[in-house]
């Protein structure tokens, strides 16, 4: 009877012993799943980040382009007044000088 304590004592420290690494590796696959769902969580959130960026990214080139429109116009329009204005004081001068003669 003692013989039969000693073995089922073994085999239940066998058992426990399974169990135990059992748990280890069970808590071990636990751990690497929260670290993959934490890094799952982390892609999509880049991802969405991404995407608001590149929409940012687009609006910033609309407005670029509307800048340079604006810009490119008021150039013209100044090329256009200064040109106005030297034709005008061209044209005052010779009307002194015409005067002048007079």
């Amino acid at each position: 009877m003692q013989a039969y304590n000693i073995y089922v004592k073994r085999k239940e420290k066998e058992m426990l012993d399974l169990i135990n690494t059992l748990n280890s590796r069970n808590s071990n696959n636990n751990l690497l799943d929260y670290k993959l769902k934490n890094l799952e969580h982390t892609v999509v959130k880049l991802r969405t980040e991404s995407m608001e960026f590149e929409k940012l990214k687009e609006g910033l080139r609309g407005q670029i382009k509307d800048w340079k429109s604006k810009f490119e116009q008021e150039k013209s329009e100044k090329d256009f007044f200064h040109k106005q204005a030297l034709e005008a004081k061209r044209k005052n001068k010779l009307l002194k000088i015409a005067v002048g003669r007079l």
